[in-house]
């Protein structure tokens, strides 16, 4: 039984999901470091290029897999316009 309880009480993988809590939009927008907040709670381990362009973040990165991540922003209240991901080319040589 002690067993079972245990097992009960470990922690599910996380898997990176979208972020259920918006960012407080402020009157000049969000800011660099809520970008990549953002970035990483939707599964950017590692943030390559991140800037600032015609009203949006763009953030380009990699998960903790090595696949490549690219988000972009609304830069008024931290919105998600777009997130890709691209698996590597390893894993696409298989298919």
């Amino acid at each position: 039984m002690l067993a079972v309880m245990a097992t009960l009480t470990l922690p599910a993988p996380v898997w990176a999901q979208p972020s259920t809590t918006p960012p407080k939009p402020s009157d000049k927008g969000i800011s660099m470091e809520d970008a990549r907040r953002i970035a990483t709670e939707n599964g950017v381990a590692r943030i390559e290029e991140i800037k600032l362009d015609d009203g949006q973040w763009k953030v380009e990165g990699r998960d903790s897999l090595g696949s490549e991540i690219e988000i972009k922003l609304r830069a008024s209240d931290g919105t998600i316009i777009k997130l890709e991901r691209e698996r590597p080319a390893s894993a696409k040589a298989g298919n």
